[in-house]
């Protein structure tokens, strides 16, 4: 078992890494917002697809309005004409049309990439954000190309028609996924314990102090982390190392603005 120490970051400056970045706008801090200010914190480069605008704060969610299968296509495309990345991080993507279409741009134009994918299926302020449908969206199109997914503990079991934690991982990684990080979101407990479950190799857990209250954008923040580790060279079992650090000092120092959740702080 690892122990994840509650430290700062050590950014790794030896290359500036290029991420294609796939979410949803967030006004209150989550989403793209918090996908760039992680990799500006850790000096990678973001290029941003928007899959939709969400009407929210931290205390609710109104409503995600998705951008068009057209648009989304077109704004992927114009953009490789001319960006190289080596990475593409996934957050919310609330359309299985999207997904279709990011599916066959990453398999046909960016196969050797690493596909790193945070499968919201809720808001931090508790809103549903899944169908059956985005379910088995993910499963058909996103999934079986992941280099590694993020969910958390509820996310884990509602990808997998509700099985228990190891079932789920072992359902998903026989989709063809080749990582699963899945994260504790237990509020009542005083550790955080992580497990990171693979294809090919053992089991890894990490621990990591609790810090009390509502955080938004958490998850943002760790997934795209991920990203930027393994944009700049990281092997996978590093860089979830690494970006639980940094996302755990970035809870650690978050913004208290008054608001229902915090934001965690990505400039610590």
């Amino acid at each position: 078992m690892s122990y994840v120490k509650d430290t700062h970051m050590v950014h790794n400056k030896s290359k500036l890494g290029n991420v294609l970045i796939v979410s949803a706008h967030d006004p209150s801090g989550a989403g793209l917002q918090a996908d760039i200010e992680t990799c500006q914190a850790l000096k990678c480069y973001p290029a941003t697809i928007v899959t939709g605008l969400t009407t929210q704060n931290t205390r609710k969610l109104s409503s995600v309005r998705n951008i068009s299968a057209h648009d989304f296509r077109a704004q992927l495309e114009t953009l490789l004409e001319e960006f190289s990345p080596d990475v593409c991080k996934v957050g919310l993507i609330n359309s299985t049309d999207l997904m279709a279409s990011l599916s066959n741009v990453i398999t046909e134009q960016l196969p050797d990439i690493p596909l790193v994918i945070d499968p919201i299926l809720g808001s931090g302020s508790g809103a549903k954000l899944f169908t059956e449908e985005i379910i088995e969206g993910y499963l058909q199109h996103l999934v079986p190309i992941a280099e590694i997914i993020t969910p958390n503990l509820r996310e884990v079991r509602l990808l997998s028609n509700d099985r228990d934690v190891v079932s789920s991982v072992d359902y998903l990684l026989g989709k063809g996924c080749k990582n699963i990080l899945v994260t504790d979101t237990d509020p009542e407990k005083e550790i955080i314990i992580n497990h990171l479950f693979s294809r090919v190799c053992r089991q890894e857990t990490y621990e990591m102090k609790r810090y009390r209250g509502e955080y938004h954008g958490t998850g943002c923040t760790l997934s795209s982390a991920v990203a930027c580790r393994l944009a700049t060279g990281m092997d996978i079992r590093s860089a979830v190392r690494s970006a639980q650090k940094y996302a755990h000092s970035a809870v650690q120092f978050a913004h208290d603005l008054g608001w229902c959740q915090k934001i965690p702080n990505r400039f610590f």
